[in-house]
Formats: structure tokens, sequence, C-alpha cells
């Protein structure tokens, strides 16, 4: 009996240390991953939620190495993925709404909403990665500076009214996550315009103008 609980103990004690071992490892690498060049900081100065953009950009690898367009790059690919999961996760819950009345309504607002968005941010269409074109890049941009200027919201929050409980804790974190992320990367865009080289002085005409 004796034996039996002191092996029961010896287990709990190696269980605890592997626990601390893993958790002492995740942190190290969580900040191995955090960017170092291009400061986080100044980065996500301008941005609506700096704290929540320097997390973001923390948790994509690349980003420790890119400059500022190489960062909005990356922040568009990113929101699209979020809002391709929202997308999925809205459409799911409008196909299971059989009354069409004021929640189907919201929630096809929303999907529409969402799937537009998708279809600007997601430069790749699956694709494997590659350069992002300029026209790609500005047609981001322009849909989400559009979108600021409208007022658009990049959730569905509006249909929190009559939405069951598990639906709520499922879809609308991803909404508001995606809504940060949207303003994140409309953020970084902004930067990497500013950033760019001015287009260079047209070069003076040989013609002579002749009096």
């Amino acid at each position: 009996m004796a034996a039996s609980r002191t092996a029961r103990t010896v287990n709990l004690l190696t269980l605890s240390l592997s626990i601390s071992i893993s958790v002492l490892f995740s942190a190290n690498l969580l900040v191995a991953a955090a960017p170092t060049s291009d400061s986080v900081k100044e980065a996500c100065a301008k941005s609506p939620d700096p704290t929540f953009c320097a997390a973001f950009l923390a948790a994509i690898p690349e980003s420790g190495t890119a400059d500022a367009r190489g960062l909005a790059e990356l922040a568009i690919r990113a929101a699209a993925k979020i809002g391709a999961e929202l997308g999925t996760a809205a459409r799911t819950q409008l196909n299971v709404v059989t009354v069409k009345g004021a929640q189907w309504q919201c929630m096809d607002s929303c999907v529409a909403d969402v799937e537009e968005a998708v279809s600007h941010l997601d430069v790749d269409r699956g694709k494997a990665t590659t350069a992002m074109e300029d026209a790609k890049f500005n047609d981001a941009r322009d849909y989400i500076e559009a979108g600021e200027k409208d007022g658009l919201a990049w959730n569905c929050d509006l249909c929190r009214e009559g939405l069951p409980a598990p639906v709520k804790t499922g879809l609308l974190p991803k909404g508001n996550e995606f809504e940060k992320v949207m303003g994140v990367t409309g953020a970084l865009i902004k930067r990497a315009a500013g950033s760019a080289a001015p287009a260079p002085a047209p070069a003076p005409s040989s013609i002579r103008r002749e009096i």
C-alpha cells in the first residue's frame, strides 16, 4: 500500500515537471517567434488596437524579417484565412435557418459581406503563395479603405438577437476577431503606402519652346 502511494506520488511529480518544462519551452518559442527587425511597436502604433496588432504579427513567423510592405501582405493573407473561417461559420448558421425572417436576412447580409471581403483578400486563390502583385495589393487596399469610409462592420454582431447560445459562442468571437484583423490590416497597408518611395520626377523636356 505504501509502495503504491509512493509510486503514485513520483508519477505526479514527474507529470508536474513535464508540464512545467513544456510550458517553459512553449514560452521560449513564443518569444523567439516575435518579430525583431521591423519593430512591432512601430508597425502597430497607428493601428486601432496596438496590443492585438502586436500579438497578431507575433503569431506570423515571417513577420520577423518583413518590411512595411511585407507586413501588410502577410496581414492581407491572414485576414483572408480568418475571413474564410468566419464565412463558413456564418454560412452554416444561415443554412439551418428555416424561416426567412429578420434573423435570416441579417445572417444573409453578414455572409455576403464576409464573402465579398474574402474575395478581395484571397490574393492566392488557393494556389501556392507567391509574390503579391501590385494590382492584387491595391485591390485589397481599395476595398478596405472603402469599407472604412462606409462604416462597414466585418462581423455578425448585429445578428446576435435570436441566435442560439452555441452559435453565439462559436460565431460571434470569430467575427470580432475578423473585425480587429481588418482594422490592423488597414493600418499596415496605410503604413506600407506611406513608406513607399515617391515616384521619380518626370525628366525635363528636351524640346525647346520657341519664343
